[in-house]
């Protein structure tokens, strides 16, 4: 399992950056499942933050392969969840790498940025978490099909903290029923 990184580099007008690396992701199959899928996130990039709200948005793509021959189709439904990182859904949390310690706080939405942050947050359907949910029918005739959606990120209003480069690591989680 390879953890997605969220990095940041928050200096008072310079550039602040997040790196949202490729998630891979765990696979829960469901017996005799003949398809293998794959889940990729782009790069998120939050530009420069100095003080006020930012957010950035990256495609996530979960993409399934039918690998069994033969014309019978696979129905494919699936869950992805983000875990806490260093916070938690509540707000998660960037820790400054070097020190002197500090952290950033910021926040993981599914397709948009909700009017109130902190609320409709990308997590693992627990409280008020949601999960990326969907369906996927692979034929002979269709053997590959990619989902999408966006990953949203923001960083709240607040006070700017110390100089540096800022991270955290969020584990996706893909299940097949």
């Amino acid at each position: 399992m390879n953890p997605l990184t969220i990095r940041a580099v928050p200096v008072r007008r310079c550039q602040t950056s997040a790196a949202l690396l490729c998630v891979l992701l765990t696979a829960l199959c469901k017996p005799v499942l003949a398809a293998s899928c794959n889940l990729s996130i782009g790069n998120l990039s939050f530009g420069s933050y100095v003080g006020a709200q930012i957010s950035s948005t990256s495609s996530a793509s979960l993409t399934c392969t039918k690998t069994a021959p033969g014309n019978t189709p696979e129905h494919i439904d699936y869950t992805v969840s983000l875990s806490t990182g260093a916070g938690s859904y509540a707000q998660r949390t960037m820790t400054r790498t070097a020190l002197p310690a500090d952290t950033l706080p910021y926040n993981l939405y599914l397709n948009l940025l909700p009017p109130v942050l902190n609320t409709s947050v990308w997590g693992d359907g627990t409280g008020t978490t949601v999960r990326w949910t969907g369906s996927m029918n692979l034929t002979s005739g269709n053997p590959t099909r990619t989902d999408t959606a966006t990953l949203v990120g923001a960083i709240p209003a607040g006070s700017v903290p110390s100089a540096g480069t800022y991270q955290d690591t969020v584990v996706a989680t893909v299940v097949i029923l």
